[in-house]
This record gives structure tokens, C-alpha cells and sequence, in this order.
């Protein structure tokens, strides 16, 4: 009788290109748990028996349940993150920072109506006040950096003379924010429908931006 002869098992870790697809399953499986059941209901042990992995896979990746789920805010955020990183570099030799600001801003927008980012804000804002160490680690991965390519990028038009100097900027940064995304991001969590369409967003992104301009460039 023959014997089929198998082919050898592959030991030792994983090759590249399979962990980094092993991370996004992890991540995504996450980002769903999270969703569905809230931060507090939600622990690494559910994430590896969902995923089909094992908590030590998941502990060399994360140290705790707020850093993956920091990491959760993270990969939502990736786009606004991304332009933020891009802005911040092209800064130091653009001539025109409010032009990059408004680029800026723009994905921010795009990204606060998103469904998936409204879910997971959701979690953030009602497990907040039992698990503020979370909110912090939250905070500090995402929203500390993004305000600081803001600052920047205000400081920058200040200094060119593109907008005024007699508001500081962190006050500019919050209203800018309020304008751009106060308000649909108050009615997506009420489970209102707003801008939904590419055109709806464009048209009132332009209107919000030129109220901003209106204030910040005219004494």
C-alpha cells in the first residue's frame, strides 16, 4: 500500500503577510464585539474564541482591552489620521497652511458621518464615566495628535497673515470643529440621516468653512 506522503508543517511564526492579515481579522472581530455589545461586555477572551485565535496571540499584539480598543479608534480614524500625517509633513514648505487646513477639515467631516466611526463614538461616550482610563488612552492616540496638526496649521496662518491674531488658536480649533462636525455627529447619534450623499457634504462643508473664514479673516 501506498502511503500519500503530506507535506511538511510550517513551524515558527507566521511570514509576514499572514500576520498582518491575522491583525486585521483580530482587529476587525474587535471592532464588530465592540460595537454590538459595548466596551464593558466586551473581553479579549470573547475576541480570541470569536476570531478563532488564542489570547496570547492577541497579548503580543495588545497589552490590554483599552489598547485594542484604542487600536479599534485608531483604524476607524485611519483616513483623517493619514491626511493629518500628510498635512503635518507638507506644512513645513507649504505657502498656504489654510489651504491644507481646509483639506484637513474636509476628511474630518467625512469621516464623523461615517457609520461605523458613529457606533464605536457611541461606545466611547457611554462607557466613559466607568472606564475614563480608556477614554484617555482614546485621547491620547488619536485625538492628542490631530489637534496638534490643527494648532499647527492655525499658527501657520497666523504667522503668514492669513487669519487674525487676536483669538487664540485652541479656541479657533474648537469652533472650526463645532462648525465642520458638531452637528452631524449629534444627529448620526440620534440615528438621523444627514449627508448622505457626497454632494449633501460638499455643499454643506463649503457653507460651514466659509462661515469659518468669515470669522477668523475679518476683524
Amino acid at each position: 500500500m501506498q502511503v500519500k506522503q503530506m507535506a511538511p508543517r510550517r513551524i515558527g511564526r507566521p511570514d509576514a503577510q499572514a500576520s498582518e492579515a491575522l491583525s486585521r481579522h483580530i482587529l476587525g472581530t474587535a471592532t464588530r464585539l465592540f460595537i454590538e455589545q459595548g466596551y464593558a461586555a466586551t473581553s479579549i477572551e470573547q475576541v480570541a474564541l470569536v476570531a478563532g485565535s488564542s489570547k496570547a496571540t492577541i497579548y503580543r499584539r495588545y497589552s490590554s482591552k483599552e489598547d485594542l480598543f484604542a487600536e479599534v479608534i485608531k483604524d476607524i480614524t485611519a483616513v483623517i489620521l493619514e491626511t493629518a500625517v500628510a498635512a503635518e509633513r507638507a506644512e513645513k514648505n507649504a505657502s498656504d497652511p489654510l489651504a491644507t487646513l481646509r483639506e484637513v477639515s474636509r476628511a474630518f467631516l467625512e469621516l464623523a458621518v461615517r457609520q461605523e466611526a458613529i457606533a464605536v463614538y457611541r461606545v466611547l461616550i457611554a462607557e466613559s464615566p466607568r472606564f475614563p482610563e480608556m477614554v484617555h488612552r482614546v485621547m491620547e492616540a488619536v485625538g492628542v495628535p490631530l489637534e496638534a496638526v490643527y494648532l499647527r496649521l492655525l499658527n501657520a496662518a497666523r504667522d503668514t497673515g492669513q487669519i487674525r491674531r487676536d483669538c487664540p488658536a485652541e479656541v479657533q480649533h474648537r469652533l472650526l470643529d463645532g462648525l465642520i462636525t458638531g452637528w452631524a455627529v449629534r444627529e448620526s447619534l440620534l440615528g438621523r440621516n444627514v449627508l448622505t450623499s457626497k454632494d449633501e457634504r460638499d455643499a454643506f462643508f463649503n457653507s460651514a468653512w466659509t462661515i469659518f473664514l468669515n470669522g477668523v479673516t475679518h476683524i
